[in-house]
């Protein structure tokens, strides 16, 4: 996985920590970057089985992207 992946794995762990909901302009605003890019690095996501988006767009982990997440989390702290 990219370094960039994993930073939005992270991102979006660490935002599920703090808030119920997480959405991509969630994760736009907290990394600073812009919708698209965030849109672009989700689908990613999405097709290689870390997250899903539900009906109203939120971002969920699934159990491998937690794990992955988890895992990146505690690499950086």
């Amino acid at each position: 996985m990219h370094e960039s992946g994993e930073m939005y794995l992270e991102t979006i762990y660490v935002l599920g920590q703090k808030q119920q909901n997480v959405r991509s302009i969630d994760v736009a605003e907290k990394m600073g970057f812009s919708k698209p890019s965030v849109s672009r690095g989700v689908s990613i996501l999405k097709q290689q089985g870390y997250l899903t988006v539900d009906g109203n767009g939120f971002l969920e982990l699934t159990d491998s992207g937690m794990d992955l997440a988890k895992k990146i989390y505690e690499r950086h702290t």
